[in-house]
Formats: C-alpha cells, sequence, structure tokens
C-alpha cells in the first residue's frame, strides 16, 4: 500500500509553523518530518504527541486506535527564530535638573524564541501558518509600551543632557531587556524574549536646536554679565 506522505510544503525562514490540512488517519497515512523542524500531532483537533526529524513514520504506528480520527499536523522550525526590528519616537521627555524638554526615541532588533509550542499555536487558533510577520505583531506592542515608558522616565529625573544620551544605549538596553523578560505577555503566548539590541537613541532635530540657541544665548549674558568694569564703561561710553 503506497505511503501518503505528510510534510512541510514551505521553506522560507519566515514560516515558523505550518499547518496541514486536516486529514482522516488510515494505515497509510505517514509523517516525514525533516531536520530543523518538529511535528506536533493534532488528533480531533487536540496535541496528541510530537514527532522529532524522520522519514515516512506512519502514524498509525503509534496507535491503531488513531484509524478514523481527524489528524492535522503542525511543522515547527526549530532553528532560531529571525531577528525581529523594534523602534518608536517622539516619546517627551522632560529634564526639570537640566531645564531640557525634548522628543526622543530609540530602535534596535529583538530575538525571541518558542519555549511552548501548544501555547503558540493555541494563541493563533485559525490554522493559518504562522510568521515571523505574525509575531512581531503580536510582540511590537508590548515593546513600545514598556519600552516608550521607560525612555520618558530614564533621562528625566538625571543629570544626564540631551547631549550626552547617545552614550547611554548600553544602560538603556540592559534596562529594557530586564523589563521586558519579566513581562508575562510573552510567556502567555509560549515564548521567550532571549535577546534585544539597541541601535539608536535619537533626539528630535529641532529641540536639538531650541536647546543649543537657548544655552547659546543664557552663556552669552553669563560672559556680558562677567565682563570687567572697565571695559562695560567703553562699551558704554561708545554708545
Amino acid at each position: 500500500m503506497k505511503k501518503n506522505i505528510l510534510q512541510p510544503v514551505i521553506s522560507d525562514e519566515n514560516t515558523i509553523v505550518q499547518f496541514t490540512d486536516r486529514v482522516t488517519v488510515e494505515k497509510a497515512l505517514a509523517v516525514t518530518v525533516p531536520n530543523g523542524y518538529q511535528a506536533v500531532i493534532f488528533i480531533d483537533e487536540k496535541v496528541l504527541f510530537r514527532i522529532d526529524p524522520c522519514v515516512g513514520k506512519r502514524l498509525a504506528d503509534y496507535g491503531k486506535e488513531l484509524i478514523g480520527k481527524q489528524c492535522c499536523v503542525a511543522f515547527v522550525r526549530t532553528k532560531a527564530v529571525p531577528a525581529m526590528a523594534w523602534g518608536f519616537g517622539n516619546i517627551q521627555v522632560k529634564n526639570a535638573r537640566l531645564k531640557e524638554a525634548y522628543r526622543a526615541g530609540a530602535n534596535g532588533k529583538y530575538f525571541v524564541e518558542i519555549v511552548q509550542v501548544p501555547k503558540l499555536i493555541g494563541h493563533f487558533t485559525n490554522d493559518n501558518n504562522i510568521t515571523v510577520e505574525k509575531l512581531r505583531d503580536y510582540t511590537i506592542p508590548i515593546i513600545k509600551n514598556i519600552g516608550t515608558a521607560l525612555l520618558g522616565e530614564y533621562f528625566a529625573h538625571t543629570d544626564i543632557s540631551v547631549f550626552e544620551i547617545s552614550a547611554h544605549s548600553a544602560e538603556l538596553r540592559k534596562n529594557l531587556l530586564n523589563s521586558l523578560q519579566g513581562e508575562s505577555a510573552f510567556a502567555s503566548v509560549g515564548l521567550k524574549l532571549k535577546d534585544l539590541t539597541v541601535d539608536g537613541i535619537y533626539v528630535n532635530e529641532d529641540d536639538l536646536a531650541l536647546i543649543r540657541s537657548r544655552i547659546n544665548e543664557t552663556q552669552n549674558e553669563e560672559d556680558n554679565a562677567n565682563q570687567p568694569l572697565q571695559y562695560q564703561e567703553i562699551l558704554l561710553g561708545e554708545l
């Protein structure tokens, strides 16, 4: 009897989980799991077992009682999930100590790991393939919500000038990573945040110009106030 083989049909790295159609388990129904994948077997809509890389493994070998039941196979990539980009801007920072107010932003990349496949599949319940884009659509709001609050507060109560914040990328990364790794929203869908980079911190150019102009004006006023009295009299005499 010729085997009916279920196997992945999409090979691009952006597809993290792909599903087969629902089929009836017969004696000849088999699964081929390539290297770099794991197969999750659904019988009557429930996760029953997993299959590691193999060639032409018959499902009936896992129990003759499976014959006649409805089956769907999810092929899950076991290779690392590709890096995803994050970024946000126009975050209001008000540093009362330095009397600086400006809009800032930051960007970078983040890396997630699938730690509980059933939870991940359970979150995307429509049997459509799970892609990197879907993972990003779910996770990017988490990063933005925590990141925008952290960026706005991080520089607001320090002596770090607006002209120095780009040198503090490592500190911002550490704080952001610590905050996100404790976020339950990742674990609730079977994901874990492995790492995060901060590629840059940016400040609105118009705000920089205004702050630079104010500092120059203040400096000029201080310089004039500190001129020797004789020099000031000469200036007054010229008027």
